[in-house]
């Protein structure tokens, strides 16, 4: 079994999980640990409540790792996951990449400014940070669904009708 090849008919399969279907399972994790810590971030901000922050902060933290190991099983299911999707899905999975990972670093360097002074709320500058990079990781989740979506990344051929297989471009792809 060789899991570090991509080809068409999925190597790496063992009938119940396959390698690539790793990713899509883990993702929501760091999504909403995130999220959920930059709008419980807002929240404590407008009540003035530490405890709240410091909450934030700690979701903040979950999400860096979940989103370190959700990174790791995009690179294995990019990797593994058999060759059905468009070329243009193939392409965009480098910028999808790329996105995700400013987004992680742009939540590591948040929640480590926060963690590092975590008896006070935190300054206008890292709210800032945690803003940006909640916008980031939007576009970036955005864009891995539309290559699932639209691409049909990891998607098992069999599994798709005649018609989608016939008409395999993405907006814009001729």
């Amino acid at each position: 079994m060789c899991l570090f090849a991509q080809s068409t008919d999925g190597i790496g399969t063992n009938g119940f999980l396959t390698p690539w279907e790793i990713h899509p399972a883990l993702v929501h994790f760091p999504i909403a640990f995130l999220l959920g810590g930059v709008v419980l971030d807002l929240y404590a901000w407008a009540s003035g409540r530490i405890a709240l922050e410091q909450t934030a902060t700690g979701l903040l933290i979950a999400g860096v790792v979940a989103g370190l190991i959700a990174g790791l099983t995009g690179l294995l299911a990019f990797l593994t996951m058999p060759m059905t999707h468009t070329q243009q899905a193939h392409d965009l999975i480098y910028w999808h990449l790329g996105i995700q990972l400013g987004a992680v670093v742009l939540f590591a360097v948040c929640a480590w400014l926060r963690w590092r002074s975590w008896s006070i709320a935190p300054g206008a500058e890292t709210r800032l940070i945690g803003w940006i990079g909640a916008i980031v990781l939007l576009v970036g989740s955005w864009l891995g669904g539309f290559i699932v979506y639209h691409g049909g990344a990891g998607i098992d051929s069999e599994l798709l009708s005649p018609n989608v297989m016939h008409d395999s471009s993405m907006p814009g792809e001729k």
